[in-house]
């Protein structure tokens, strides 16, 4: 189990049946002198819907977030239960799968992480469908001294807030995205031939409903098979890179995405 407390930049909110960014607890905070109004209380984790969470202020040091009531458990199971996976062994599990086991295991992480909570049509359907019912697709093995233990997988929603402090550990990154292909091309500065190359733009909504350019991906000479007018949901396994501004995503591996059309 977890030895550090966790925060959470998103939330279950039990009176909308739906998963929210800490933005909004954060915006309604600041138009009401701090009151969080009917968030209080009725905040839970996002992913086992059990564990009741605080909102903790934005101070000069760290920003906005959630965290687990000390009085408040996780279901078991659940992977924030878990302490996170080193980047080392991330790494090295993604790349010890096949590239059927990666999308098998980035398949149960998309319908885990981007499922619609309004789709549930009674209690025992919400009970049937709980992704930690069976084998929770955001933990892997890991073998040590002591035996095989379960690491949990660090994630990050795209249209969340990301800065450098978010670090380059290996992580999930997910949400509701549209996508477009560029291609590029460029000049070896050794031998003067050129090559052209892929990349992968992302666009996630603003809180006005407007989709703005969030990051991208090098894709190399794959050319990705998109509807531009289409709305995708889309998880993935990589680090944070800030070479390039705003920043960009670097993979795992070149297998370690995936993206469905909704």
């Amino acid at each position: 189990m977890a030895d550090k407390p966790k925060s959470f930049e998103e939330f279950y909110f039990s009176i909308k049946d739906d998963v929210f960014d800490i933005d909004v607890v954060a915006d309604y905070a600041d138009l009401h002198e701090g009151n969080i109004g009917e968030f209080d209380g009725n905040m839970f984790c996002p992913e086992c819907e059990e564990a009741k969470l605080s909102f903790v202020h934005q101070t000069s040091k760290r920003r906005a977030h959630l965290r687990r009531n000390s009085s408040s458990k996780h279901k078991d199971g659940c992977s924030y239960n878990y302490d996170y996976a080193s980047r080392k062994k991330v790494q090295g599990y993604v790349n010890s799968l096949s590239y059927g086991e990666i999308q098998d295991k980035l398949n149960a992480i998309m319908n885990m992480l981007c499922k619609d909570h309004k789709k549930k049509s009674s209690e025992s359907d919400t009970k049937d469908d709980s992704p930690i019912k069976a084998q929770n697709p955001m933990l892997i093995h890991e073998t040590t001294n002591n035996g095989d233990v379960l690491k949990a997988l660090r994630r990050k929603r795209l249209n969340a807030w990301i800065d450098e402090s978010d670090g380059n550990d290996l992580c999930v990154f997910y949400g509701k995205v549209k996508l477009k292909i560029e291609e590029k091309e460029k000049i070896d500065k050794s031998s003067k031939d050129s090559y052209k190359y892929n990349l992968l733009k992302i666009y996630t909504q603003n809180k006005k409903g407007e989709w703005k350019f969030r990051t991208s991906l090098y894709r190399g000479v794959i050319k990705d098979i998109i509807n531009e007018n289409a709305i995708y949901n889309i998880v993935m396994i990589g680090h944070l890179y800030f070479k390039f501004k705003p920043f960009t995503i670097e993979l795992a591996n070149k297998n370690a995405l995936k993206y469905r059309e909704i």
